[in-house]
C-alpha cells in the first residue's frame, strides 16, 4: 500500500517569503506577527464553529474566506486549500452536504498549524 506522508502544517518557503517581507533583521515584527495570527486564527475556528452550528452559512462563507488568505500569508498551505473548499460549499449554502465534513478537516488541520507555529516562534525570539 502506498503510505503518504501528511503535507507539512507549514510551508517553509512561504513562511520564509513572509519573514523576507517583513525583514529578517526584525525578528520582534515576525513574532508579532505570529502570535497575531495564532490568536486570531483560534478565535475565527471558534466563530467558524458558532456560525456553522447556528445555520449561518454567510458568516461561514465569510470567515472560511478570511481564513483562507490570512493561513496563505503565513505558509499553512493545507490549511488554507480546507477554508477555500469550506468557503466554496458554504457559498452554496452547504446544499452538497459536506460543510460538517469541511468543517472539523480545518478545525484539525487548524490545530496542526497552531502547534506548528509555536514551535517555529522559538526562532523569533530574542
Amino acid at each position: 500500500m502506498w503510505n503518504e506522508q501528511p503535507a507539512p502544517a507549514i510551508d517553509a518557503e512561504a513562511l520564509e517569503l513572509l519573514v523576507e517581507m517583513i525583514g529578517p533583521d526584525e525578528p520582534a515584527a515576525v513574532l508579532d506577527l505570529l502570535d497575531t495570527y495564532i490568536a486570531d486564527s483560534t478565535v475565527q475556528v471558534a466563530d467558524l464553529q458558532r456560525a456553522f452550528a447556528t445555520g449561518d452559512v454567510k458568516n461561514t462563507h465569510r470567515l472560511a474566506h478570511s481564513m483562507k488568505s490570512s493561513s496563505a500569508t503565513f505558509g499553512a498551505l493545507e490549511l488554507s486549500k480546507y477554508c477555500e473548499t469550506l468557503e466554496q460549499s458554504a457559498k452554496a449554502n452547504c446544499s452538497g452536504g459536506n460543510c460538517a465534513e469541511e468543517l472539523q478537516r480545518v478545525v484539525e488541520e487548524h490545530a496542526r498549524v497552531i502547534e506548528s507555529l509555536t514551535g517555529l516562534r522559538s526562532r523569533f525570539v530574542e
